[in-house]
């Protein structure tokens, strides 16, 4: 006896052209990329807190502002994915509509960016020698990715439909804007570290100078992978109109943001141990002229007397005479 299965019709009919393939599937991809930073951010700033106890309260205000937008971001990163693959199944026209949860993650992101080139501003700043002119430029531009961003999410809500949004010389103009403004100020902060600290190298011991060589490292491959992936977030912006690749691509870039910061935060202890503490010094951001020496940890050896009284009895006891008794410093134990 046979039994059959009768499968019910929801209407929903498999094209041979799947339009939600080139469309989100890129987007899909990147955004499980992004939660996956998401981890790794979260994970980061744990350790900071429990590797640094002992920095300024401003900068764990900071480090804590990063990973509380961090976290609204990754949210509403969910939330448009759940909009676009569950409340819009099978609904292809509703791909066509911009979420309302992409502007928040637009407006995150730019937040995020503002915390994290601040911060790298002010390093600047302390490299320098404060030089004012140099930050000031680094700054605008800072600013001037914040401020696309913030316009970038306004259209979103003006233009509430990809057709029309990417279609518009204005969203173009604050799209491209945005990321290449924060493109600049990743180029501008790698080459001024680069350039004051081989500048500050001489100075130094020899053994010293791979402390330096690893912070530029560090500075010039941060800034090349932030700034690579904004110019392909512009670049697929306007040449893939179809796709919302380069959205994912944002969404990833502000998770970079945020691990380059963290990252460099604790990487410090790892490259103050690079060489021997006790042989050659450390050194130090500071305020004034860039750099400050750090003393040398020097074990000292530590010299203990002890003492040794014998204390003779007249009287015999069994069959010990004497009664030895260990003194260090000074007291019975």
């Amino acid at each position: 006896m046979s039994h059959s299965v009768i499968v019910p019709d929801f209407g929903i009919h498999k094209s041979p052209d799947n339009f939600a393939v080139p469309f989100i599937g890129g987007l899909l991809i990147e955004v499980f990329v992004a939660c996956v930073l998401y981890g790794i951010t979260t994970l980061q700033s744990f350790m900071y807190f429990q590797k640094y106890p002992g920095d300024s309260p401003s900068l764990k205000l900071l480090v804590a502002a990063v990973w509380v937008l961090e976290t609204v971001h990754t949210a509403f990163c969910m939330h448009f994915l759940y909009a676009y693959l569950v409340e819009g199944f099978a609904d292809y026209t509703y791909f066509l509509k911009i979420d309302r949860s992409i502007g928040v993650t637009v407006a995150a992101s730019a937040g995020i960016a503002l915390c994290v080139q601040g911060y790298y501003v002010w390093r600047v700043w302390c490299v320098s020698s404060k030089n004012l002119l140099w930050t000031a430029v680094i700054a605008f531009f800072a600013f001037a990715r914040v401020a696309f961003g913030i316009a970038s999410t306004i259209l979103s809500y003006v233009y509430p439909e990809w057709l029309t949004f990417r279609n518009t010389t204005s969203s173009l103009v604050t799209i491209s804007g945005g990321l290449g403004s924060a493109a600049l100020v990743d180029m501008l902060v790698a080459l001024t570290l680069s350039y004051y600290l081989k500048k500050g190298r001489s100075s130094w011991h020899k053994e010293s100078n791979s402390k330096i060589n690893a912070i530029l490292i560090y500075a010039v491959n941060t800034g090349a992978i932030t700034g690579t992936a904004s110019l392909l977030c512009v670049i697929l912006f306007a040449v893939q109109k179809q796709s919302l690749t380069f959205l994912g691509l944002v969404e990833i870039q502000a998770k970079l943001y945020a691990n380059s910061f963290l990252g460099s935060l604790n990487a410090r202890s790892h490259i103050r141990n690079k060489t021997n503490a006790a042989q050659y010094p450390s050194f130090e951001f500071s305020s004034g002229n860039g750099f400050r020496s750090v003393p040398p940890q020097v074990s000292v050896p530590k010299v203990e007397v002890y003492q040794q009284t014998v204390v003779q009895d007249d009287r015999l006891h069994n069959d010990n005479e004497y009664d030895m008794k260990t003194v260090k410093g000074g007291e019975l134990v």
